[in-house]
């Protein structure tokens, strides 16, 4: 039997804080799922601007919602982890509250989940980018062809491959919770650490299934000054007892933060490691988003 057929829950979990129209465009495309067997779990971090209202409201048109109001602000991290520890379902994904999901994407994952290989317990998916000038298209069938399908927690060092939202089992999270004490990167870390502790690999859904909006003026969940990301990778550093090969890969994720500096060699080594034309227009000074 086809995990599509035997229908098992699926749990989305939404931290939000203060943008109540963003959210509520993110629930109604988790509502809106071709996949149904869904739990949406919202999780608000002492918000003050009708959030609240429209919690209470929306959880009573649809059951399929619960939320959890925190006392005191404490951030998204605390957030997710609320969420996690009270999931009923027997899979779990995330979703920024000011971002949103495309109809299929479920569905997708549930897809790919019978065609995994053994040694994977984590998928994600490529995404698109919505701007003040539209939605990016898709990469080429082409340009596909030539990406990573499946990583390990040393190939994330290299890259962050899985970007902030993957799909996995709900008891695999609740051993790999989001860490609190991380000033930025906690979503980076949490996932090295699940794929790094369980000795397993990470596969891709082809499929462009999540829009990131940067379109408006509120500030992202993962916007932090640079200050707290050079804390984050110190910190990640320490926590992990990286090699020296380990942390001259983490260290080019500090590339592209303004104001912070990656020594040329540091560079030339992750491109002996894994040539690219990337790190190539970096060794030639070439700032690269």
């Amino acid at each position: 039997m086809s995990l599509e057929q035997s229908n098992p829950l699926v749990t989305v979990y939404i931290p939000t804080f203060n943008r109540v129209e963003l959210l509520k465009r993110a629930v109604e495309s988790v509502r809106q799922q071709t996949y149904q067997n869904l739990e949406i779990i919202i999780v608000d971090d002492c918000s003050n601007d009708g959030t609240h209202e429209y919690l209470e409201e929306i959880s009573k048109q649809d059951s399929r919602i619960r939320y959890f109001i925190k006392e005191k602000n404490s951030g998204a991290c605390v957030s997710r982890n609320i969420a996690i520890e009270n999931a009923k379902g027997e899979f779990i994904t995330g979703l920024d509250d000011d971002d949103y999901f495309e109809e299929n994407r479920i569905n997708h994952f549930m897809n790919k989940w019978e065609t995994k290989d053994n040694n994977t317990k984590v998928l994600y998916s490529l995404y698109r980018r919505k701007t003040k000038k539209g939605i990016s298209q898709p990469l080429s069938t082409f340009k596909k062809i030539f990406l990573k399908k499946k990583v390990s927690a040393n190939d994330l060092l290299y890259f962050f491959y899985t970007g902030n939202q993957i799909f996995t089992e709900t008891r695999l999270m609740e051993n790999n919770l989001f860490d609190s004490d991380m000033p930025a990167w906690q979503d980076f870390e949490c996932f090295y650490r699940l794929l790094k502790n369980n000795i397993c690999y990470a596969e891709l859904v082809i499929n462009e299934s999540y829009i990131v909006d940067i379109s408006h003026p509120h500030e992202r969940i993962s916007t932090k000054k640079c200050s707290n990301i050079l804390l984050a990778f110190n910190f990640f550093c320490e926590k992990h007892n990286l090699s020296l090969m380990q942390l001259n890969l983490l260290e080019c994720h500090l590339f592209n933060y303004p104001n912070i500096t990656i020594k040329k060699n540091k560079i030339l080594k992750r491109f002996l490691f894994k040539p690219s034309i990337l790190d190539f227009k970096r060794l030639l000074g070439v700032k690269v988003i």
